[in-house]
């Protein structure tokens, strides 16, 4: 007899990490599907630049209220530190929004990324389904036993990193649950608004509270044991396209074999601002800029590419508002710059490419420190990140490149050995057809 499943997938779809992620975790469902089940994947959208992927990658879209611009998600949630969503009003018509999407899908399975709406909405709403979270970090409370540091955005991140530990380590448990980098008042408030009687959410563990987490990372840089049996850690999950062919002309004469200056690839993806690119381009300007060659993504969400180009004096560095096939570049280049999101690092990860990175937001910090301890990256504090730092810090990385590229290369050794599409595909089945025998 066949069987009938409704999975809705729910994330920032306006983020290009999330929602790419978002669609490779419903291709790997699809791929491992049984033969006798009949599937249907609807993800929810408020606007995004990636609705046609989906729509092309066979998959429904489901308009949830209220339909926002879709081009960058700070913009469109009003985000600010400790706040995805800034203002409480438009959390809760986003809440409502997502109560009303889940009631009108009627799913089997509810997956939801970093989205504490997803899963408020899914407790609200369809409390007897089933969620999965696929994450970017182990975001229980167990995460809090890592070994941390703080926020960018608090004067305490200015200390050495060792000395920003040994205090994180001895803080109490009971207070680190409410870092301000965790809080989350808004949603908070519109849950409470929206008849919430659940446990307290006082952070955005609680938020994203789920029956099972799919975190997207190697467990190499986590306490392993200290997670529960319902932490399960995959491994890369990032945008892979099928035939990746690089057709601009400009980009071939900067990846040219003859062309023998050093060869960086930056992109800030949709997490960037118009002030941190335009340090990127300045940098090509400087005395060491002038000997290599670049590719930089000015996406117009970001910054005008008319205003990125007038700023840059180097023939040998082409600026592109179009899509490129990163991974394709990546093998191709000696560095990377770039922001701290997982999808971007995890591309240049397993290309073996070193990186040079700037954290927009407390997780990316987390990911490009992760990377930096491994000897592979060069994080970047947001607030020294300017021309003359990112010029130090490219020379640093190709005067001692051998070692960048070797620790490079075994980590993306590391993260080649994983399968993250029969790991999700599988577990997630399993998950499945242990709710259809109940």
């Amino acid at each position: 007899m066949r069987k009938n499943i409704t999975i809705a997938i729910a994330t920032i779809f306006q983020n290009g990490g999330d929602a790419t992620r978002a669609l490779e975790i419903a291709k790997f469902i699809r791929d491992h599907k049984p033969d006798n089940y009949d599937l249907r994947i609807v993800f929810i959208t408020r606007g995004s630049l990636y609705e046609d992927k989906c729509i092309n990658s066979g998959f429904e879209l489901y308009r949830a209220t209220p339909q926002l611009q879709g081009i960058r998600y700070q913009d469109d949630f009003e985000t600010k530190f400790g706040e995805l969503i800034g203002n409480e009003e438009l959390a809760y018509d986003i809440l409502q929004g997502e109560i009303n999407a889940y009631k009108e899908i009627n799913p089997d399975l509810v997956i939801y990324g970093f989205w504490p709406i997803g899963s408020i909405a899914k407790r609200l709403a369809v409390p007897m389904v089933k969620s999965i979270a696929f994450l970017p970090l182990p975001l229980t409370e167990a995460f809090l036993n890592e070994s941390l540091s703080f926020p960018d955005e608090l004067p305490l991140s200015r200390l050495p990193v060792k000395f920003q530990r040994w205090i994180m380590n001895r803080i109490p448990h009971t207070i680190k649950r409410r870092n301000p980098a965790f809080k989350h008042s808004a949603i908070r408030k519109a849950a409470e608004r929206s008849g919430w009687s659940g446990s307290t959410l006082v952070n955005v563990f609680e938020m994203l509270k789920s029956d099972l987490y799919l975190v997207n990372d190697l467990p190499i840089f986590y306490r392993t044991d200290r997670y529960a049996s319902n932490v399960i850690f995959t491994g890369p999950v990032y945008a892979q396209e099928k035939h990746e062919e690089i057709e601009d002309t400009e980009i071939l004469k900067i990846l040219d074999k003859t062309n023998s200056h050093k060869k960086l690839f930056c992109t800030l993806g949709t997490s960037g601002s118009k002030k941190e690119l335009l340090e990127i381009v300045k940098m090509f300007n400087s005395p060491l800029g002038m000997k290599c060659s670049g590719i930089i993504l000015s996406p117009p969400s970001i910054c005008p590419i008319e205003e990125s180009r007038q700023l840059l004096n180097n023939e040998n560095v082409y600026i592109t508002d179009k899509f490129v096939p990163a991974k394709a570049i990546n093998q191709k280049v000696d560095l990377v710059i770039c922001h701290g999101g997982q999808g971007t690092l995890q591309t240049a990860i397993t290309s073996a490419t070193p990186i040079i990175g700037v954290a927009t937001q407390p997780e990316q910090k987390i990911n490009l420190e992760h990377l930096e301890a491994f000897g592979s990256a060069i994080r970047i504090p947001i607030r020294n990140w300017n021309c003359d730092n990112l010029e130090n810090s490219v020379q640093k990385v190709l005067l001692q490149y051998v070692r960048y590229k070797q620790n490079a290369e075994t980590l993306c050794r590391h993260y080649n050995e994983t399968n993250a599409k029969s790991i999700i595909g599988e577990r997630i089945w399993k998950e499945i057809e242990a709710c259809v025998r109940l």
